[in-house]
């Protein structure tokens, strides 16, 4: 097999890692029975992944981030890897700085939805007591508490998470040109 067949594999077997970390995620928001087959499968291979990025990487509000940073983790030795057998050399601080900008960067995406989801909540006035809702707040409180007190709470929109919301879209967009201007993509 030549190097561009094995660079070939190689991105297959990550992009399916990737797959399974991504189903193994999804598995966990739905009421799915521990001792379901698939489940028990699914957990079998993707657990072992995860397991070191939880040690790692702390909850935030209940929120377990270790398979975005699998994610990340898998998709930059996934270039690393497929960069080695197609062209013989990789820079290891470039591959550091791309881990360090898909984490950030992720994670701020991950805040912008949340604060997203808190706005449409509050803009369909949904019922507070719900669980859905009582998450989604629970989660974003830390993000907002510090604009809550700009703007005063009104009928409608959630002000607080108006305001954070913009910002964290700022800090997205303001991290991502700062990362392309230093050169990593």
């Amino acid at each position: 097999m030549d190097l561009g067949g094995l660079a070939s594999l190689a991105n297959a077997l990550f992009s399916v890692l990737e797959l399974l970390v991504l189903a193994r995620v999804m598995l966990s928001w739905f009421p799915v029975s521990p001792w379901n087959p698939v489940a028990r499968w699914l957990r079998r291979i993707v657990d072992p992944i995860l397991l070191p990025f939880r040690r790692v990487l702390p909850s935030f509000s209940g929120i377990d981030f270790s398979p975005l940073l699998a994610l990340v983790t898998l998709y930059i030795l996934q270039q690393v890897v497929v960069t080695l057998l197609t062209t013989g050399t990789v820079s290891p601080g470039y591959a550091v700085l791309s881990l360090v900008r898909q984490v950030a960067l992720g994670i701020v995406i991950v805040f912008c939805i949340a604060l997203f989801v808190r706005l449409l909540f509050s803009l369909f006035h949904a019922d507070r007591w719900h669980p859905a809702v009582v998450m989604v707040r629970r989660v974003t409180d830390p993000l907002v508490g510090p604009f809550a007190s700009l703007v005063p709470r009104g009928a409608g929109l959630d002000g607080g998470a108006a305001i954070a919301f913009l910002v964290f879209l700022a800090l997205y967009f303001v991290g991502r040109a700062l990362f392309n201007a230093v050169g990593v993509y």
